[in-house]
């Protein structure tokens, strides 16, 4: 009966030693459940990058533009010479942009460099064209680079520089300055204070005198009626003010 009733206590106490483990490794699973969801919401949030938007004023001085400094709406444009989408927007929307805004002095139109990384010619496209503003051509070929973008690679943005009569010894000079290397990392890091990192990317607001501007970022290309749409819109706010 002795031995019986050891075993019965013996039982007990291993049944109450196996419920307290339980117990606690219920609470331990559950505790590390939500130290697990914890580290994965964290994880997303820096994940997630942050919204582009303006935290200062855009600096516009020796920046590309078409149309008047006293058009009512300035669009600056962060765009990548290499970038499909880019050349979509240059194709569908520009021309009736230049024929219905700019030329109309409606609207100013700046074009600031945004090259991204795996665009291997993105960066020397820039620069050629910036140094084509040097023979006042650079709106000539911003054209030809994205009208020849699939061309970027076989002929080089040198090549297609030479295509539209520019002077490639000159060219050529120009691009290999720090001075000029300096300008597109300028844009670029502007680009990034704003975390704009899509092309293109467009910043519309009313025009400035002082060589700034500040305004509403719009990501992606859009098709022409929906972003004629928006400058329609911008354009009744300002008459409004």
């Amino acid at each position: 009966m002795s031995r019986k009733r050891n075993n019965i206590l013996r039982a007990v106490g291993w049944l109450t030693l196996g419920l307290g483990v339980g117990s606690g490794g219920t609470l331990v699973m559950q505790q590390w459940s939500r130290t697990s969801t914890l580290v994965a919401e964290t994880r997303a949030e820096q994940q997630t990058p942050p919204e582009a938007a303006l935290t200062t004023e855009l600096l516009l001085d020796g920046e590309p533009v078409l149309g008047s400094s006293r058009a009512p709406l300035t669009i600056v444009e962060f765009s990548d010479f290499e970038c499909p989408y880019c050349r979509l927007f240059h194709e569908e929307v520009l021309p009736s942009l230049k024929r219905e805004y700019i030329n109309t002095g409606l609207v100013r139109f700046i074009h600031k460099d945004l090259p991204l990384q795996f665009h291997d010619q993105a960066r020397p496209a820039a620069a050629a064209a910036r140094c084509a503003g040097e023979q006042n051509r650079y709106w000539d070929l911003y054209n030809a680079l994205f009208n020849q973008q699939i061309c970027l690679e076989c002929k080089g943005v040198v090549g297609i520089a030479e295509s539209i009569d520019l002077n490639k010894s000159a060219l050529r000079a120009c691009m290999e300055r720090k001075a000029t290397k300096t300008l597109i990392e300028t844009n670029v890091s502007e680009a990034e204070l704003h975390n704009i990192r899509a092309t293109p990317t467009f910043v519309i607001g009313p025009s400035r005198s002082d060589g700034k501007h500040h305004g509403d970022v719009v990501e992606g290309a859009m098709p022409w009626p929906q972003f004629k749409a928006l400058i329609d819109q911008k354009l009744k706010v300002h008459k409004s003010r």
